[in-house]
C-alpha cells in the first residue's frame, strides 16, 4: 500500500472488516478507546462514490478479476449502483455504466450457486455487463489463479514488444 500511496494509486478495500488490515484497524481502535481516545472513523461509502465517479465518464469498461467473493462483486456492482442513483436520486447518466470486456480467473463453477461462480454472462441480467450481442466480450478461466496467472503473464510478455 505504501507503493500505491507514493505513486498516487487509489486503494479501495471493499470489505475492510473482512481483512487482515481491517482486523488491525479494529484492534487499533479498541486500544484507542481503552486509552480514552476516539476511534478512527471509516466510511466505506466514500470509496463507493469515488469508484463510481472514476468510471462514470468511461465509454467502455473492462474488468479483470482473480477469484471471487466481495472484491469481485464490489468491482462489478458499480453499474447497478449508478443506475439506482439515476432512478432514486435523479442523477442522470449519458450512457449506462456496464463492462464491455472481462477476464475472470476463478475455479468456482456456476452450478454451485455462489457469487464466485457467477459468470460474466449471468451478470448481464443484473446490468453489470454488456450482452455479447451488443459487443460484450468475456473470457472465463475456471482454474486456480496460481496455475493460470503465470501462464497468462508469460504469454503477454512474449507478445508485447520489449521496452529498453
Amino acid at each position: 500500500m505504501l507503493s500505491a500511496y507514493r505513486c498516487g494509486v487509489p486503494v479501495i478495500i471493499p470489505a475492510l472488516s473482512d481483512s487482515e488490515m481491517g482486523l488491525d484497524v479494529a484492534v487499533h481502535n479498541r486500544q484507542r478507546q481503552l486509552s480514552g481516545q476516539a476511534p478512527l472513523s471509516y466510511d466505506p461509502f466514500i470509496d463507493l462514490d469515488f469508484y463510481a465517479e472514476l468510471v462514470r465518464p468511461a465509454k467502455r469498461l473492462a474488468i479483470f478479476t482473480i477469484g471471487g467473493g466481495v472484491p469481485r462483486n464490489y468491482a462489478q456492482q458499480v453499474g447497478p449502483y449508478i443506475e439506482i442513483l439515476d432512478h432514486r436520486a435523479g442523477i442522470k447518466m449519458a450512457h449506462p455504466v456496464r463492462f464491455h470486456y472481462g477476464i475472470r480467473i476463478c475455479p468456482d463453477p456456476e452450478h454451485l450457486g455462489g457469487l464466485s461462480g457467477c459468470s460474466y454472462r449471468e451478470g448481464v441480467s443484473w446490468g453489470k455487463f454488456v450482452p455479447e450481442e451488443e459487443g460484450g466480450r468475456y473470457a472465463e478461466v475456471l482454474t486456480d489463479a496460481t496455475i493460470a496467472w503465470p501462464l497468462i503473464v508469460k504469454a503477454v510478455m512474449e507478445r508485447v514488444p520489449q521496452r529498453p
